[in-house]
């Protein structure tokens, strides 16, 4: 493994291990701080709303300065929030805390697949994001552990404290060495951006990969959501809870560093079926079952097929894009993340208002199935092959 691609997946990896340790933790210190219901909503809100806005410019800039001074700049916000996660008395400094941690995690996440995006070689490009969805499996994993582990025993202050180091580690990523390759040239220009944006989004082949993107990622905003709601329903512990819960991630994380040489062996439609499939299927039996073993298969297939539509999603993506434009195509799908994430709980909370509890799982795997047939059955022509070298 050479000297670039370690420190980018040990950066990417510690990135998502402080977003883990984070995000657990932000809300029940609102609540200490006497944040009603409602402000406590629009401080965890925050990480993700501001930073959608800002993906078409932090794109564009990942594009001109490349990726070490992007992750650089990534990693300064992340040190500035777990500063201000530090010295956190107040709703007001949590609430910039968020924003500045969610602008970091946001440039990691755009830089990274953006670099990966704009490498020549295709066998190349899809082995890479297959280690990199891992490594962002992987901080997932570690992070909320870590973070519950410090808060129980030592406190929230220790816990930030932790933070911190973990987003200082990050600036080892002033060792990468970056070629002077295809950059986009130029000054910086937001209405080039947009013109840019605007013309990725009016490929038929993006929309498609982008629908498909948002309709797993609505689902799977059940996991921290509407699913534990349900497990304690069911009479489980939150210890049992918590556990389950991993194996959904556990699951996610092992299955990729094999996206490589999957998409060698297999046909992009086939995995992508696969993956709906696994994702619909999972989601649709969990309320059906009751024992603690079948919810635990039920979490492993849904698992499994988030582990396969995420990679492939993300090589699609990159295969339509300008490589010098690699970043901005990035933005764009982050953007269709972000908006999934943030409607998904919203949208079927008002169906489970409206319906019951296991009505939200049923209409999510019917969203998958149907948005999902679709495209690969009377679509699947949209769908991206290899963009060969150049």
């Amino acid at each position: 493994m050479n000297r670039n691609r370690l420190l980018l997946l040990v950066v990417f990896t510690l990135n998502f291990t402080r977003y883990g340790m984070v995000f657990p933790l932000v809300p029940l210190l609102a609540h200490d701080l006497g944040a009603s219901p409602a402000v406590i909503g629009v401080i965890v809100g925050a990480f993700g709303l501001f930073s959608f806005f800002l993906a078409i410019p932090v794109g564009g800039f990942a594009d001109r300065v490349g990726v070490k001074r992007a992750l650089a700049l990534g990693v300064l916000c992340n040190i500035v929030s777990a500063l201000l996660l530090v010295r956190a008395g107040h709703v007001l400094t949590l609430m910039a805390s968020q924003i500045a941690g969610g602008l970091g995690f946001q440039i990691h996440i755009v830089a990274s697949q953006g670099f990966i995006a704009s490498l020549d070689s295709p066998l190349r490009r899809e082995s890479e994001f297959g280690y990199l969805t891992f490594s962002a499996a992987l901080g997932q994993c570690l992070g909320p552990v870590l973070g519950g582990v410090i808060a129980s025993r030592f406190g929230y202050h220790a816990a930030f404290l932790a933070v911190l180091l973990v987003s200082a580690l990050g600036l080892m990523i002033m060792g990468f060495r970056e070629s002077h390759g295809l950059r986009a040239r130029g000054r910086y220009s937001l209405r080039g951006d947009l013109r840019h944006a605007g013309a990725l989004l009016s490929n038929p082949g993006m929309l498609a990969i982008l629908s498909i993107t948002f309709v797993v990622i609505f689902t799977v905003s059940l996991r921290t959501s509407f699913l534990p709601v349900l497990l304690l329903e069911r009479g489980s512990s939150a210890a049992l809870v918590g556990l389950l819960i991993s194996l959904f991630a556990g699951t996610t994380t092992l299955i990729r560093p094999f996206i490589g040489s999957l998409l060698q062996r297999f046909s992009r439609r086939g995995m992508l079926a696969l993956a709906i499939l696994a994702v619909a299927l999972g989601v649709g039996l969990i309320p059906m079952l009751s024992s603690v073993f079948t919810i635990a298969l039920a979490l492993c297939i849904f698992g499994l097929g988030f582990g396969l539509a995420q990679p492939v999603s993300i090589v699609m993506v990159a295969d339509l894009a300008d490589p010098r434009h690699s970043g901005l195509s990035m933005a764009i799908r982050f953007m269709a993340m972000t908006l999934a994430s943030i409607l998904g709980p919203v949208l079927l909370g008002v169906v489970v208002e409206g319906f019951g509890l296991h009505a939200a799982f049923y209409v999510s795997a019917l969203f998958v199935i149907v948005t999902g047939g679709y495209i690969l059955s009377w679509k699947s022509e949209l769908l991206p092959g290899r963009r060969e070298a150049m």
